[in-house]
């Protein structure tokens, strides 16, 4: 069947088909874009243009899916045909690359320091 993404009033993205939900798109994805990754390995881009109150997509990664962008009604939609198990929303300019850094770029995102007391 596959997944239907469309912009909604109140910066919300509508997903109809293999994964039904309304997802709200967080503050800084408005100004900054965002990113809806797929588990067929699809990554699609998403900006809001503000002059035209309007939500922009484009296809960053093709992955299985047969992936249209189409105008309706004034606001593009995103089509994808394939079998989708979940959709995921990341927001930020820095979450929108979607190949691998560089490894000099490559950071840590969390250490943990466990210690265990000697008595234990």
């Amino acid at each position: 069947m596959g997944v239907r993404i469309e912009a909604i009033a109140g910066y919300r993205l509508q997903l109809t088909g293999d994964v039904v939900a309304t997802l709200d798109v967080p503050a800084s994805a408005v100004w900054e874009g965002f990113a809806l990754a797929f588990s067929d390995g699809t990554l699609v881009r998403g900006r809001y243009d503000h002059a035209s109150d309007t939500c922009r997509f484009t296809l960053a990664c093709e992955g299985a899916a047969l992936v249209r962008i189409a105008r309706q009604d004034g606001a593009e939609v995103v089509d994808c045909d394939w079998k989708m198990d979940w959709v995921t929303l990341a927001d930020g300019a820095g979450t929108r690359q979607h190949e691998a850094l560089p490894r000099s770029d490559d950071v840590l995102q969390l250490t943990l320091d466990i210690t265990v007391p000697a008595d234990a």
